[in-house]
């Protein structure tokens, strides 16, 4: 399954799961109102002879709004990189739509820590107008622009070595 048509699942799955509860909530204030009141004006004849079944059927939808709405665990998958060092300036318009991009991969990239060479001069004499620069792991990956595309290939070649080396420690 795409991770689109399950991102549609879980909207769906969070839609029902609303109105489940809405609707467990309207149905608990109505059992109030007629507990506490002689009464609720206007409701059908069926209301009145079916009270015990209120209450089971309050609770059956908030139980499966809670279940639709309760997020499963997910597996925490080993991250692709230890560190994402970003080399940045201000006003700087490349930087912030290199962050953009990074930001799209934010899954699978550990949180970048933001460095401001203006604010050391050994980092500006570096990097001088190159920003931004990408530091993966300590290798410096992007200069003055991340493109999506390498990004991706970085990303699949790491998750290969990552799958490789997993399939060599598992006992055949």
């Amino acid at each position: 399954m795409s991770e689109q048509q399950e991102d549609q699942g879980d909207r769906a799955r969070a839609l029902l799961g609303t109105l489940l509860m809405t609707a467990g909530s309207v149905l608990a204030v109505l059992i109030f109102c007629d507990r506490t009141a002689d009464g609720l004006p206007g409701m059908p004849a069926i209301w009145y002879s079916s009270r015990g079944i209120h209450l089971a059927l309050c609770a059956a939808l908030f139980i499966a709004a809670a279940l639709l709405l309760k997020s499963p665990p997910a597996a925490i998958p080993p991250p692709l990189f230890e560190t994402l060092r970003f080399y940045t300036r201000r006003e700087c318009p490349l930087c912030d739509h290199a962050l953009e991009v990074l930001d799209r991969f934010r899954s699978v990239l550990p949180e970048p820590e933001l460095i401001d060479i203006d604010d050391d001069p050994e980092l500006q004499q570096r990097f001088g107008d190159s920003v931004p620069v990408v530091e993966l792991d300590g290798q410096v990956r992007f200069r003055g622009a991340v493109q999506p595309e390498l990004l991706q290939r970085l990303i699949d070649a790491a998750y290969q070595r990552q799958q490789s080396a997993e399939s060599n420690e598992q006992p055949a």
